[in-house]
């Protein structure tokens, strides 16, 4: 069962548990964007056909969208608390978030007629994108001096970084 699954509204988990849990899904979806990756290579140069494939991305898409729910449940409320910049950050989140999901529903639409070649290119371009999004969102966002429990003690001190993609 995933984290966010009976979280209330006003629940919130502990800065260093949500952190966690959070960077332990990280490590399954780099797995599994890595097996993609390999997927879309044997694809591409003929060796598996667009089935695979298919059936993986199907996979990924799954598994990353029930990531997003668990980390906008987990980290949004620690995130709404840190005032000013807090909410900010929590905007830049679902903004990336969103342009995730969509990026992912468009590419599990790919038509059943469509060309393998072009689907494992797609794949490929969007499972980089995917990783550099989870490193990013780790090296700015996921770190102790932004998901905090000890708001006063920060203050305004962080005010000044984000977390968010420059475009």
């Amino acid at each position: 069962m995933s984290p966010g699954a009976h979280r209330r509204e006003n629940d919130r988990q502990p800065a260093e548990t949500a952190r966690r849990l959070v960077l332990e899904q990280h490590v399954q979806l780099r797995r599994m964007l890595s097996m993609g990756l390999v997927q879309a290579r044997q694809s591409a140069a003929g060796d598996g056909g667009q089935e695979p494939l298919r059936n993986l991305v199907g996979l990924i898409r799954d598994l990353f969208v029930q990531h997003l729910a668990d980390e906008e449940a987990l980290i949004v409320p620690i995130l709404d608390d840190d005032l000013p910049v807090g909410p900010l950050r929590v905007e830049a989140l679902r903004e990336e978030h969103e342009r995730q999901r969509s990026a992912l529903e468009t590419l599990c639409a790919w038509p059943e007629e469509g060309s393998d070649l072009e689907l494992a290119a797609r794949f490929e371009t969007l499972a980089t994108t995917l990783l550099g999004d989870i490193a990013q969102e780790e090296r700015e966002l996921l770190t102790p001096e932004v998901i905090r429990d000890d708001r006063a003690e920060h203050g305004m001190r962080h005010a000044g970084s984000l977390g968010r993609r420059s475009p």
